[in-house]
């Protein structure tokens, strides 16, 4: 059984816990109460000297003189320890409010959707190539409300690039073409983009619509970036 010291760390921690993201993540928790309580009481150490002075006498007696040449002052005119103070607490806001030091992951992006029932988009819908051939992505249909919505069918404008090269809007198909979209019904949509020879490398982007649905709309890109010219 592992051992644990006074702060709750254990000292034998056994290497499948090296795996374990539990295990990890209160070790993370654990070494970060240990930072912020060793700021802590360097902050309050330097509010002590700040008061007192650093052999004990009041710092209070001391006149206040205009900051010379050697010392430094903030936007707001302080010296001495008070720049310091406000860096340092600055500093582990900074640490504190980044998702990595608290152990959390940031969040990855949703998949394209389009919510009929809610007339609502989340997402971009972005198709990438290397090399000629068929680029293809996927944008998902929902309809979390009780009306049927029949047989539902995307429309896509042209895509345009920012030199006016164009990839016309009928070179896009869907698969399928027409989709049902019951009640409480959720459907996914394949779509794909020939890449022809004649298509110059660069970034396209357009327009996905869903035909009877004019307040939903996702932004559509094409990233065509040959490795070889």
């Amino acid at each position: 059984m592992d051992r644990a010291n006074g702060d709750g760390i254990s000292n034998d921690v056994p290497w499948a816990a090296v795996f374990d993201p539990a295990a990890n993540m209160l070790a993370l928790s654990a070494i970060q109460a240990q930072g912020f309580r060793a700021a802590s009481e360097l902050v309050d150490r330097f509010v002590r000297i700040a008061s007192t002075g650093l052999n004990g006498i009041d710092g209070s007696a001391a006149p206040a003189t205009p900051p010379d040449g050697d010392q430094r002052a903030d936007l707001f005119g302080a010296t001495g320890l008070e720049p310091l103070i406000t860096s340092w607490w600055a500093t582990v806001d900074q640490f504190l409010r980044n998702p990595a030091t608290r152990g959390v992951e940031p969040e990855a992006p949703g998949p394209a959707t389009l919510d009929l029932s809610t007339g609502q988009a989340t997402g971009r819908l972005q198709l990438m190539a290397d090399e000629r051939g068929a680029a293809t992505a996927d944008v998902w249909l929902k309809n979390d409300g009780p009306d049927d919505f029949g047989k539902v069918r995307l429309r896509c404008s042209d895509l345009l690039a920012h030199d006016g090269a164009v990839v016309p809007a009928h070179m896009l198909r869907f698969e399928p073409d027409i989709v049902p979209m019951p009640a409480r019904s959720s459907r996914g949509v394949t779509v794909e983009v020939e890449i022809g020879g004649d298509l110059a490398p660069g970034s396209y982007r357009g327009t996905l619509l869903a035909d009877g649905h004019p307040d939903v709309w996702l932004p559509i890109g094409l990233a065509f970036n040959p490795s070889v010219p």
